[in-house]
C-alpha cells in the first residue's frame, strides 16, 4: 500500500525527473524521458532503456542534489556487481 505523499510524488513524475527504481533484484538510477499512463520510460546514463511501473519499481524521485543515504548506498552496491 502506498502512502500519500509516495504516492503524489509518483503520480507527479514527468519527463526529466532523475530517478532510482528497481529491475529484478538491481537498483539502477536513470532519467525519465516518456510517461504514459502508470508506466515510465527511463534511460540509464549509459543509454539502457528500461520500461517500468511506476507504482510498483520507483523507489526514489530525486529532488535535490543528492540521493538520501540509503538509496546512496543501494546504487553503489548494485553498481559493483
Amino acid at each position: 500500500m502506498l502512502s500519500e505523499a509516495r504516492k503524489k510524488y509518483l503520480e507527479s513524475i514527468s519527463i526529466g525527473n532523475i530517478v532510482a527504481f528497481r529491475n529484478s533484484e538491481h537498483i539502477y538510477s536513470g532519467k525519465v524521458i516518456e510517461v504514459v499512463g502508470k508506466f515510465a520510460t527511463i534511460q540509464t546514463p549509459n543509454g539502457s532503456i528500461f520500461y517500468v511501473d511506476k507504482y510498483e519499481n520507483i523507489v526514489w524521485v530525486k529532488n535535490g542534489s543528492k540521493w538520501p543515504v540509503g538509496i546512496f548506498n543501494a546504487l553503489k552496491r548494485c553498481k559493483k556487481g
